[in-house]
C-alpha cells in the first residue's frame, strides 16, 4: 500500500516574518513546510530532504533568487521553482524558474499558482509510477518525466520529450523495462 504524503514545499526568505506567515498559509492549505532564511540552508534541505516544489525570495542577501534557481535547477532539473518577490518585473536570470510571481498578486493568487505546480500527472506501471510535467519555458514546451519505485524516493530516471503523449509513452517503456530487470534479476536471486 502506497501512503500518500502531502507535498512539501522548501519555502526560502531572509525576512522572518513574512517566511513565516507564507509558511502559515501553505501549511494551512495541506502542505509540509521546510522554511530557509539563508541560501546555505536551503542548499542542505534541498539536497538531503525530497522537495516537491521551491518557492524562492528573489532578494536574498547571500545570493539572488535567480542565481539559487538555476543552482537547484542544475542539480534537479525536475522540481519546480517558484521565484517570488516584490519587484515588479521578472529579473534576470528569472528564465531558469518556473515561475515568476509578484507578492503583490496576494494570497489568493499564490496558493492556486502553488497548486497548479504541485499538479503532474501521475501513471504507473507494475511496481513504479512516473511523474509527467510539463515547462512551459522555452517556446515549445518541453515534457519531463521521472521515474520511482511505489515504495522509494529516489528518482531512477528522468528524461524529456516534446509531447505529452511522448512523455507518457516513453515513461511507460521505461517502466516496462525497470519492471522486467526488476523480475529478473529476482529471479536468479530465487535459483541462487
Amino acid at each position: 500500500m502506497v501512503i500518500l504524503r502531502p507535498p512539501t514545499v522548501l519555502c526560502i526568505d531572509n525576512e522572518a516574518a513574512a517566511l513565516s506567515l507564507r509558511q502559515m498559509l501553505l501549511e494551512q492549505a495541506g502542505y509540509t513546510v521546510l522554511p530557509a532564511t539563508t541560501a546555505v540552508a536551503a542548499f542542505k534541505l534541498f539536497k538531503s530532504q525530497t522537495i516537491d516544489l521551491v518557492i524562492c525570495d528573489h532578494l536574498l542577501p547571500d545570493l539572488t533568487g535567480a542565481e539559487m534557481t538555476h543552482k537547484m535547477k542544475q542539480d534537479r532539473p525536475f522540481v519546480p521553482v517558484i521565484l517570488f518577490s516584490a519587484v515588479g518585473d521578472a529579473p534576470p536570470g528569472s528564465e531558469h524558474a518556473d515561475l515568476f510571481l509578484n507578492k503583490a498578486d496576494g494570497p489568493a493568487e499564490f496558493l492556486l499558482k502553488v497548486a497548479d505546480l504541485l499538479r503532474p500527472n501521475r501513471i504507473t506501471e507494475g511496481n513504479f509510477f512516473a511523474e509527467i510535467r510539463c515547462d512551459q519555458r522555452p517556446v515549445p514546451a518541453i515534457w519531463h518525466y521521472t521515474v520511482q519505485h511505489l515504495r522509494c524516493n529516489e528518482i531512477l530516471g528522468w528524461s524529456q520529450a516534446s509531447s505529452e503523449t511522448a512523455a507518457i509513452h516513453a515513461a511507460r517503456t521505461e517502466m516496462r523495462e525497470r519492471g522486467r530487470w526488476e523480475s529478473e534479476k529476482n529471479a536468479h536471486k530465487i535459483k541462487d
